[in-house]
């Protein structure tokens, strides 16, 4: 019987540890936000909404599930926003003048936007922090030359390039499928290849992740190069969705997409995460600002809650014991 009773009391322990209780919380509170905004406007779940809600979430957890490998090492990406902005003006732009084959051209500008966010880092030793608020200010500011600092529709003649943001599979939206796909590819690199789970050694000790021979710089860049293709996709799924190409359409998903990742169990500290666990985070950020737009709250209040959310789930996955927790 004693056995029996440490095992569950052993059981509880671990469900009620720092990691595990952040990720119970924000499954609660999408629950009970769920509840609560159906109680004030029962529309809130008819289909129509829940593929809204699905369709909002996309960019998120696609940025999410890209700057989480960045907080992985303890790093921080402020450039995810302004790339995914310059991206969704370039796709408008060059539909125009290549096609379908913009997809493609926009992708790589963000590996290329990525991998030079990972160099800066790893081999000029600019820390992350300074070294992504720069390139946030050079692509943001590129996207407003390009569009000349207004929204670019896209004009009847392209439209046939975005047919397929219409498909959709009952309530779920072909934008989700894409962002599921895209962290199921992240999620491998992360949990089977040498690199993802060098990016965790690295985050929880670098020095000891050096010691043992583990490709320290390798990890790093990667880490960057993969949170600029995420947020070139959102940048892409900012753009079908809207119809145009908004230069500061990703301005407030640099927030979104940190307390995304946080709120799914991502620590900022590093060491600690789980790409699949962003989806709880981009689902409970989205869920609320949904929710607040149904009952018609503020905007300004909305971010009042995004921001003390970021707060919360970074006091939630932080290990309070280190005294050497600093943003590199």
């Amino acid at each position: 019987m004693n056995e029996t009773s440490g095992s569950v009391l052993d059981i509880l322990k671990s469900m009620l540890s720092s990691e595990n209780l952040s990720k119970i919380l924000s499954v609660a509170s999408i629950v009970v936000l769920s509840l609560v905004f159906v109680a004030i406007n029962p529309r809130f779940m008819v289909s129509r909404n829940i593929t809204n809600i699905l369709n909002d979430m996309s960019p998120l957890w696609v940025m999410a599930c890209g700057v989480a490998f960045v907080l992985m090492l303890s790093s921080i990406d402020l450039s995810l926003g302004s790339i995914a902005s310059c991206s969704a003006v370039m796709l408008t732009v060059l539909f125009n003048s290549i096609g379908p084959g913009a997809y493609i051209v926009v992708i790589i500008y963000g590996m290329l936007a990525g991998l030079i966010n990972g160099m800066l880092h790893t081999y000029l030793k600019i820390p992350s922090f300074i070294a992504t608020l720069c390139t946030q200010s050079i692509w943001q500011s590129v996207a407003l030359l390009i569009s000349g600092a207004k929204p670019l529709p896209m004009l009847p003649p392209v439209w046939p390039y975005i047919e397929w943001v219409k498909i959709t599979f009952g309530v779920v939206p072909i934008l989700f499928i894409i962002s599921f796909l895209l962290m199921l590819l992240y999620t491998v690199i992360q949990k089977k290849t040498k690199v993802g789970r060098t990016m965790l050694a690295l985050g929880e000790n670098e020095s000891a992740a050096r010691l043992i021979g583990l490709n320290i710089n390798q990890a790093k860049i990667t880490a960057f190069f993969l949170s600029g293709i995420a947020a070139s996709v959102g940048g892409i799924i900012f753009a079908v969705k809207l119809k145009s190409g908004i230069p500061t359409v990703g301005a407030q998903y640099n927030l979104m997409a940190i307390a995304s990742a946080a709120l799914g169990g991502v620590a900022l500290s590093g060491g600690k995460g789980d790409i699949l666990m962003t989806i709880i985070g981009a689902g409970l950020i989205i869920i609320i600002q949904n929710g607040m737009n149904v009952i018609a709250v503020d905007g300004y209040w909305q971010q009042i809650v995004f921001g003390a959310l970021v707060l919360i789930a970074i006091y939630m996955n932080a290990d309070h014991n280190r005294r050497d927790l600093v943003v590199k």
